[in-house]
């Protein structure tokens, strides 16, 4: 055994004597190194320039940063260095995908970010409200060395209370939603291209986002000619799944949805009581809370319910515009049959999903006109007048005069109050947008760029002074009442903001229908019909609709 032993104990010592031979041999090549081995150490970089965190509103500003890159060997990296690459890559915090790969057809994770001029980010923050991660990347060329660091971007919101101005933009009409957004008291800014997450669309029509105290909570939509959707309540982007038609409908009615219009009603002062959309083709839908179920169902364009429609509508109903109705009223909207030339009237007492054809008014009552007017469609408009005015523009096939027609709806029935047969003021048969005043006998009219005011009382016509120039065309007027069926629900109540309801607004276009676009906020004296400029917005595209945001308590 002992033997055995040193045997292994030799061997052992033999395999140590090579190993020193090894080194010895190793470290005299080492002394004759003719010194072809070139030795670099590896930079330590730093960024600097970069906060941890910055804050930007989406789709108003723009993240704006200008780093510096340090590096302990060669100093300060400049721009241009073949030696270094930068890399900026923004990503969300959380799930959801950056942008689009055109050619592979994929989404991508994050989105790469070109700086604008050397090392400096200046990039449109059109994206999402939420938390993003912004990595900078800087990579050593010669060595292959990376460093890398993360930093946090927050998207503040922009779309939570303001005036959601609908345009088309361009010649082919590109659907645009932008926002003249109330960040705070003293501050407002423009927000543009909100509606993120659709199809590109054309041929804008309407908007309508209203406020509701009962679920399922807001309701927000976008109407053009090419397709219909429902918008996020937030963020006011939306899906090519909701589609509105299939959102809202119990079967499809086979044509697109231009506009929806609602009257609270005398159901619940905190709830909207019926919804009308109108479809391209001349039909109109009606929803009732409470009673027809969740959904628009057949046509109510008929005198008798289940038939399917008999005629066309004009896209527009007539209510009284009271905060909020009194159980006592009559739950009436007024409709125009544009096929028959006459009035018809939607009486949601009877719980038909039909129009009624309007008898004259007997000896006892106001007889003004004949309900069957023999005349075209130009425009109708809801007010609060006398408890529940709607004014009605028609024009005479015949003749091209046009006419105004009020009839109330604001007590338990319906009656005529005012006719003017054919209406003697300047450029009125040629207007093309009209804004009736609700607390003054006032009608707002335009032609191309000039507007005028009429006196309903008086007939008299005045031009007002805004300042516009002959290249601006008006391409929309409107009062904006508030939609939330009962004012004390508002979360702003103040005389300001109450008082905003009953400033007219311009909107116009100077023939850029990319950002020749403005909005222009006047105040109206109803004692001396004239109106005094305020506060104006620009950069909008050709305005389609206007309307303000509400927020409830």
């Amino acid at each position: 055994m002992k033997q055995h032993i040193i045997n292994k104990v030799k061997v052992a010592g033999g395999a140590l004597a090579s190993l020193l031979l090894f080194a010895s041999c190793f470290l005299a090549s080492c002394v004759n190194d003719d010194g072809s081995y070139d030795y670099t150490e590896l930079a330590e970089i730093t960024i600097e320039g970069i906060p941890e965190l910055t804050e930007v509103l989406g789709h108003v500003e723009n993240i704006k940063l200008s780093p510096r890159f340090i590096s302990s060997v060669d100093g300060e990296i400049k721009p241009g260095d073949s030696n270094y690459t930068v890399q900026y890559r923004i990503g969300h915090k959380g799930m959801g995908s950056m942008a689009v790969d055109s050619v592979a057809q994929k989404a991508l994770a994050w989105l790469d970010i070109t700086p604008k001029s050397g090392f400096d980010i200046d990039y449109p923050a059109d994206f999402s409200t939420g938390a993003y991660l912004l990595w900078v990347t800087i990579t050593d060329n010669r060595n292959g060395a990376v460093t890398s660091k993360q930093y946090q971007i927050n998207v503040g919101s922009t779309t939570y209370e303001g005036w959601l101005v609908l345009c088309n933009e361009g010649a082919e009409e590109r659907v645009r939603l932008d926002m003249i957004s109330k960040i705070s008291s003293t501050k407002t800014v423009v927000a543009k291209d909100l509606a993120q997450g659709l199809p590109t669309l054309h041929h804008a029509t309407s908007v309508l986002l209203f406020t509701k105290d009962a679920n399922p909570g807001d309701e927000a939509y976008l109407f053009t000619r090419e397709g219909s959707y429902d918008l996020d309540t937030e963020s006011l982007e939306s899906n090519p799944e909701w589609d509105f038609n299939s959102m809202h409908f119990a079967f499809d009615p086979g044509e697109t949805i231009i506009k929806q219009e609602n009257f609270a009603g005398p159901y619940y002062d905190w709830t909207t009581r019926y919804m009308v959309c109108f479809g391209e083709n001349g039909n109109a839908y009606a929803y009732t809370s409470g009673t027809y179920g969740a959904a628009f169902s057949t046509p109510i364009n008929t005198t008798t319910e289940g038939t399917g429609a008999q005629f066309r509508v004009a896209p527009y109903c007539g209510y009284s515009w009271m905060r909020p109705w009194n159980s006592s009223y009559g739950e009436y909207m007024l409709f125009y049959d544009i096929d028959n030339r006459r009035f018809l009237i939607f009486d949601g007492t009877l719980d038909r999903l039909q129009l009624n054809v309007i008898p004259d008014p007997g000896h006892d009552e106001v007889n003004l006109f004949s309900y069957t007017t023999g005349k075209d469609f130009v425009y109708m408009q809801s007010t609060r007048r006398s408890n529940g005015l709607v004014y009605t523009i028609l024009q005479d096939p015949a003749t091209g005069k046009r006419s105004i027609y009020g009839i109330n709806l604001g007590g338990a029935t319906y009656a005529q109050e005012l006719y003017i047969p054919d209406v003697d003021a300047p450029g009125f048969d040629q207007a093309t947008q009209f804004a009736f005043d609700t607390r003054f006998p006032l009608l707002f009219y335009s032609v191309g760029s000039k507007l005028y005011c009429y006196n309903l009382g008086t007939r008299v016509t005045k031009e007002m002074n805004t300042g516009l120039g002959n290249g601006e065309e008006i391409t929309k007027l409107k009062f904006n009442l508030y939609l939330i069926p009962n004012y004390n629900k508002l979360a702003n109540q103040s005389e300001e903001f109450m008082n905003q309801q009953y400033r007219l607004i311009v909107c116009t276009c100077d023939g850029n229908t990319t950002s020749g676009g403005k909005v222009t906020f006047f105040d109206v004296d109803g004692v001396n019909s004239t109106v005094t400029k305020g506060e104006q917005y620009t950069g909008f595209g050709k305005i389609v609709d206007i309307l303000y945001r509400e927020r409830s308590i």
